[in-house]
């Protein structure tokens, strides 16, 4: 029930919100529509002279829309294909956020958490973007998910991994929100004694956002990104 009703209020959001940032037009749809269609306009941050911009991200919206071409060939087909796409992840998201504050802190609270995300403007705009700070708050959600569900033990590496992709991918500054969790990580680990199990789970999430970093390894330098040869053709 709760997906479905995080589902409808962003499939709406996806459907009808207006896009209000003109970076999500210059910076990520025309971008996107390049790689899909072969001609689009560019920004100096994605220029080969600069790059100073990740194309890592626009690779895999682009994707979604790439596999919307293969039934149709309607460039709205392709738009909305996205956009429902990110309203969807946005809300699986909030599905798991809201199980884990039931579980762990109280259904009264995850009642409160539903009707903000269901119905506060800003959640309404960022659900659907195409913008990094989305994709950040997607997997801030996953994180915080994971510093919360302690089914099967603490899952400190798999929450240092969603918000250290958060910041690789999306966007840098979203990483610093893994700091207050961590830090009580480490503080009840210290009172516990277990400081040597909470130093391996650190580094373990470490090494997992190190991998993703590989991807960004391949990204554009001067030269097209690993995926826009698949996309363009």
């Amino acid at each position: 029930m709760t997906f479905y009703v995080c589902l409808i209020s962003n499939g709406i959001a996806a459907a009808y919100a207006p896009i209000q940032d003109c970076d999500e037009v210059f910076n990520y749809w025309e971008p996107a529509h390049y790689l899909n269609h072969g001609y689009g306009l560019q920004t100096w941050e994605y220029s080969p002279e600069y790059s100073i911009r990740s194309w890592l991200y626009i690779c895999l919206h682009a994707l979604v829309g790439k596999v919307s071409s293969w039934f149709s060939e309607s460039k709205t087909v392709d738009f909305y294909t996205i956009r429902f796409a990110l309203a969807f992840m946005c809300a699986a998201c909030e599905t798991r956020l809201y199980s884990a504050i039931c579980r762990t802190l109280n259904p009264r609270i995850g009642l409160l958490f539903l009707m903000i995300v269901a119905f506060s403007p800003g959640m309404f705009h960022a659900s659907a973007s195409f913008l990094p700070s989305s994709f950040a708050m997607y997997t801030s959600m996953l994180g915080l998910t994971a510093f919360l569900d302690w089914r099967g033990g603490q899952k400190t590496a798999q929450g240092i991994m969603w918000f250290g992709i958060g910041a690789i991918v999306g966007w840098p500054f979203a990483g610093a929100l893994v700091i207050p969790l961590l830090l009580e990580e480490i503080i009840i680990a210290f009172i516990a004694g277990s400081m040597k199990t909470i130093l391996y789970s650190i580094a373990d999430g470490m090494l997992r956002c190190l991998l993703t970093l590989v991807g960004l390894h391949f990204d554009f330098r001067g030269k097209y990104p690993w995926c826009t040869n698949f996309l363009r053709e």
